[in-house]
């Protein structure tokens, strides 16, 4: 558990270093120095490969984490599993180019009609989705070697410090913007290649097909778990991108400009959200290991220590978000404002996401994989629906509240699920106490007389709340496994200084 605490602690730091860059990327960067609807066109065509290559995949790096247990055998390179989902990727993303690159037109004319910029640029998004879908598969085999730190420090850090160093470089040499999007196409495929690398030089080789060895009693069962978990898959990757889509689909001529101003908020909710990315790298693993030998006790630990950490962690950033967001606003440009609100919507989501913990990942490990399917599904028809109506009523924000309301009928119908099935529940009285002590800080800060300095006036909230809510958060034990790592880390250093 050592180690696994530490690949944590590095997941977590690299996340947070990542959502810094993607801050300083998304909201103050590229709006300055690109054209609104250029960096509009950057989102579109994430969102794009996003999608098709959540589908592509196949739901691959699932079904990789759940069953490697059954093909590890270091002595026959996994039984040639790496070979065999590499084989499935490549095709899955063939089948997704070649539909992509076939309705290009038609798609064209949904995101700004023919002479529009993503009729000129949109076949990017086809190197993009290759490299998505073959960076999600090596990104679930990693985690299934329990090394979850390389995928995330590409991921969340690489990729997003390539970008600056782009965005920089386009200040200073205004390259054509097919140059850009090229370049910027490159980020992505030099992290995958990266992350191939990694794992060739960790010693796991592609083996000849005919060494590939695959257990008759497994393969059924993983054809239909593969089939039930993409929708899992998609909804765990596309809430937002779905949003940008249809953003983009519905507002008409501004569209471009309206999805670059929807990116910026939904950077903020990442913020929230970025504990779950990291920490997650690890459970769903150890949920995989847990299942396969019936063990419902390891599995409420999980699920408890999921949600107090995760629940907890959320709290604290939404809480910092919240009273100093009308502050962070003021470094933007003026346009920008109009994705304040979709900013605070969002982060409440990923607040609430956050508090269900393992949710997800203990049903899609468990023999009831058919029933987060069905979830997720129903996650994605209700958010699309709601956006059709919500976002031609209210704009950018109504996809925001789209999420918002579609998030929580899924998640409520999850957490009955696991208590009416396994009699699992994560939660305990002083769960409720994290949202009354965000209100409770909050509440007062956003009344309180601060200099009116928009720097010092973030950093001064900062400091209170960080002091306020971690003291309450300590004394009242909400979170052992914090308080612990913190001990830990604090024993630790101790002892290095002496």
């Amino acid at each position: 558990m050592g180690k696994l605490a530490r690949q944590a602690s590095l997941n977590f730091v690299l996340t947070y270093m990542g959502l810094l860059l993607g801050f300083i990327n998304t909201a103050i960067l590229y709006p300055r120095i690109l054209p609104d609807d250029h960096f509009g066109l950057t989102r579109l065509l994430v969102s794009i490969a996003t999608m098709a290559g959540a589908f592509a995949q196949l739901g691959l790096d699932n079904t990789i984490v759940r069953y490697f247990p059954y093909f590890r055998n270091p002595s026959t390179k996994n039984n040639g599993l790496l070979t065999l989902v590499l084989v499935i990727a490549f095709a899955g993303s063939l089948i997704a180019m070649l539909f992509l690159g076939a309705f290009h037109p038609w798609v064209a004319r949904i995101f700004g009609g023919e002479n529009g910029l993503y009729a000129v640029y949109g076949l990017f998004s086809l190197p993009l989705v290759l490299s998505e879908v073959f960076f999600l598969v090596l990104r679930g085999y990693s985690r299934s070697l329990q090394r979850s730190v390389k995928p995330t420090f590409l991921r969340e850090f690489v990729l997003r410090a390539l970008q600056t160093g782009l965005i920089g470089a386009q200040a200073y040499w205004q390259f054509p913007l097919s140059l850009f999007i090229a370049l910027f196409t490159a980020t992505f495929l030099i992290c995958t290649i990266w992350l191939f690398i990694d794992l060739t030089i960790q010693g796991e080789r592609l083996v000849p097909w005919k060494q590939v060895r695959v257990p008759q009693r497994l393969r059924s069962s993983m054809v239909r778990f593969s089939a039930y978990t993409v929708a899992a898959s998609i909804a765990s990757v596309v809430l937002g991108s779905m949003d940008q889509l249809m953003i983009g689909a519905l507002l008409g001529s501004a569209s471009l400009t309206q999805v670059g101003y929807y990116a910026v908020a939904f950077n903020f909710g990442a913020i929230v959200s970025a504990p779950m990315r990291a920490l997650g790298q690890l459970g769903i693993p150890l949920l995989a290991e847990a299942w396969k030998h019936k063990d419902l006790s390891a599995i409420q630990r999980l699920y408890t220590r999921s949600v107090s950490t995760q629940f907890t962690i959320a709290g604290y950033l939404f809480l910092l978000l919240w009273v100093d967001l009308r502050d962070l606003f003021t470094f933007l440009r003026p346009e920008f404002g109009v994705a304040f609100s979709s900013a605070l919507i969002i982060s409440a989501s990923s607040l609430l996401n956050m508090a269900v913990g393992l949710n997800a990942g203990i049903i899609t490990m468990s023999r009831n994989f058919r029933f987060d399917s069905a979830s997720s599904l129903l996650l994605l028809v209700s958010n699309a629906i709601l956006n059709w109506f919500l976002i031609r009523w209210l704009g950018i924000s109504g996809a925001a509240w789209s999420t918002l309301v579609s998030l929580i009928m899924v998640l409520i119908v999850r957490v009955w699920f696991l208590w009416s099935r396994f009699r699992l529940w994560p939660y305990s009285r002083k769960t409720v106490i994290i949202p009354l002590i965000v209100l409770v800080i909050g509440l007062p800060l956003l009344e309180a007389p601060m200099s009116g300095i928009p720097w010092l006036d973030i950093l001064l909230r900062g400091v209170i709340v960080t002091v306020v809510y971690w003291s309450m958060m300590f004394w009242l034990k909400i979170a052992p496994d914090l308080s612990e790592r913190a001990i830990a880390i604090l024993r630790g250093h101790t002892s290095r200084q002496r």
